[in-house]
């Protein structure tokens, strides 16, 4: 399991979370291989780093939050300090994103002692807002076996939620393709939600090669 290096109030074991809450979690565990350096660190013209910033738009919805990490750790973890959230430690983070959002979970159902939704995102989505992943949970709170995700046509991806009877799925999560397996393995229950919201900095990156970005 993740190991958890930091608590809080909202997610504290004592705390008893209503089924229709979701808890969001903010993925920050990668090495940034394909950005050439600790994306997780790169900063948006407000001087605000990524992680930071999606750590600080997660917690605006007023609902729990948790943040996983994993390479760059400690600088990583420097980027959250003073604010109301659990970080968690993929200490195996190395064998991709899905192990890194397993881990995340096992801490997750851990600290809680019961399974949650988890609305998972990623922390170089900064085009995400707090109205965003609220207006997911209010879909969730409608339909709460529905598993949601952002996007429209074919083209999908992050923030999405996932119903607490999904988790046994992303606990069992290995290698980098994170969670689409649960996603396609549940097709009959998705609903795609039009977000802004649906490339990372990653594939901004690469659109802007001709730019002489970075990919």
């Amino acid at each position: 399991t993740g190991r958890i290096t930091q608590s809080n109030d909202r997610t504290d074991p004592r705390m008893s979370l209503p089924n229709a809450v979701p808890v969001v979690m903010v993925m920050a565990a990668g090495a940034a291989t394909r950005y050439g350096s600790a994306k997780q660190l790169a900063r948006l013209p407000s001087g605000c780093t990524l992680v930071r910033h999606a750590a600080v738009t997660a917690i605006e919805t007023g609902l729990p939050v948790q943040v996983v990490i994993g390479a760059h750790g400690e600088l990583v973890r420097s980027e959250l300090v003073g604010l109301d959230l659990a970080i968690v430690d993929a200490t195996e983070w190395w064998r991709g994103i899905g192990r890194s959002i397993a881990q995340g979970v096992d801490a997750l159902v851990d600290r809680l002692g019961k399974p949650t939704a988890v609305l998972l995102t990623l922390a170089d989505l900064p085009q995400v807002t707090s109205e965003d992943l609220l207006r997911l949970a209010g879909l969730h709170r409608q339909s709460p076996d529905r598993l949601l995700v952002s996007g429209f046509g074919d083209n999908r991806g992050p923030p999405c939620l996932f119903p607490a009877d999904c988790l046994p799925a992303l606990q069992a999560l290995e290698g980098d393709d994170g969670a689409r397996g649960v996603v396609k393995a549940n097709a009959a229950r998705v609903i795609a939600v039009p977000l802004a919201a649906l490339f990372g900095v990653d594939a901004l990156a690469y659109r802007l090669g001709d730019a002489g970005a970075k990919a």
